[in-house]
């Protein structure tokens, strides 16, 4: 389909993927039920990237199958983790428009759910709920979620700063211990991740996407250049990335956020304050209960079209030989009214709501798991 109003949108998403989206307040959410949404979209270099695993000069290779080509990749956990800070970046501007609003799901999550506490023949409500949103319900301009790399004063740990119960740590995943949740006791449990990255695979060889920059350091105190010259290899502007992530069990907001989130990358890689400018552009989505392509395969098609080809082809064209390629089922995104939405409140307020209704399925579950009945 080519036609914008043939695409799909924030508006008419529901409609798009019906029954593989699940319904906010339904019952038993937080289990698992297949329902799948492949999301198919490409990662075009704008400046150059700096996609090493290792060493200075290192710049993370696949062996395309198949193929002759040697190309390079994005890893799946650099991909989940912009994903999570960037998820994480609008969640804060959110708190920060309009903290009143935030404050009415963190009154929710402070207090999720009430069970009976029989002690010396007396008995008494106990209450259970976030520490986090307990610590911040009158004062939600303090909210804050964040990964806390470890070293230092940070205990060892990845998840410091992580409230256990936002958004982001709903859907990318998380650890609830008993500092987090109040009444859980020395317990633990884990939120899987609903978000799953391939690997976004480049399509053409490392002799055409990758290139040596000689780097000029200047010296201290004096204007002087060519105090110290060093090589680092990186991804070449202009070379295209096939991507791909499924989400699981996801609700229309969720989706809608995700999608925003993933659309308005603009920085990936090592030093990316200085190199890694992308753009993300997504191409199409399908609902099912399995998975149908990977990034992996869509890229051996793009170098069969394009592997021989003297110049890199425009991310446009290689858009629509995606689509070409694509299976039955999937269908165009305009990718520009998703990223629309990362402005406007209401994406994030939904996300919200829906989020609210999942923790507190998860903390009636884990409490049963106890042997106490939330009232």
């Amino acid at each position: 389909m080519s036609a914008s109003e043939g695409r799909v949108t924030p508006d008419n998403i529901e409609e798009a993927l019906g029954r593989w989206l699940r319904s906010p307040g339904e019952k038993d959410r937080v289990f698992p039920k297949g329902k799948k949404v492949e999301v198919v979209f490409l990662v075009e270099a704008v400046n150059a990237l700096l996609l090493r695993t290792e060493g200075v000069e290192d710049i993370t290779l696949f062996k395309l199958p198949g193929t002759e080509y040697e190309v390079p990749a994005i890893l799946p956990e650099k991909l989940q983790a912009v994903s999570r800070r960037r998820m994480l970046a609008y969640l804060r501007r959110f708190r920060d428009n309009d903290p009143g609003k935030l404050a009415v799901h963190l009154k929710a999550l402070a207090e999720v759910c009430t069970y009976e506490k029989k002690s010396g023949g007396q008995s008494s409500g106990v209450k259970v709920g976030f520490a986090k949103a307990e610590e911040t319900k009158e004062k939600p301009a303090e909210w804050n979620c964040y990964v806390q790399p470890p070293g230092g004063d940070a205990r060892n740990a990845t998840d410091v700063g992580m409230d256990g119960f936002c958004p982001a740590c709903a859907l990318f995943g998380a650890v609830i211990d008993g500092e987090k949740l109040k009444g859980l006791g020395n317990e633990s449990i884990g939120l899987k991740s609903r978000v799953e990255f391939d690997p976004a695979v480049a399509f053409l060889d490392q002799e055409k996407t990758v290139v040596g920059y000689t780097h000029n350091k200047v010296a201290d105190g004096v204007s002087w250049t060519g105090q110290g010259l060093y090589m680092e290899h990186h991804v070449a502007p202009g070379t295209v990335f096939a991507g791909k992530v499924t989400l699981e069990d996801v609700t229309p907001a969720e989706l809608k956020a995700f999608l925003a989130t993933l659309s308005a990358i603009d920085r990936l890689g090592g030093r990316e304050r200085l190199f890694g400018g992308v753009r993300v552009h997504l191409v199409a989505v399908r609902g099912g209960s399995y998975e149908t392509v990977s990034a992996l395969g869509i890229a051996k098609k793009l170098a069969e079209r394009y592997g021989g080809a003297e110049y890199p082809p425009g991310v446009e064209e290689v858009k629509r030989a995606v689509v070409e390629e694509l299976g039955e089922g999937f269908k165009e995104v305009d990718g520009e009214k998703f990223r629309k939405l990362v402005d406007a409140d209401e994406t994030w307020d939904s996300l919200w709501r829906d989020t609210v209704d999942y923790d507190r399925q998860v903390v009636e579950r884990v409490m049963g798991l106890l042997g106490k009945t939330c009232r």
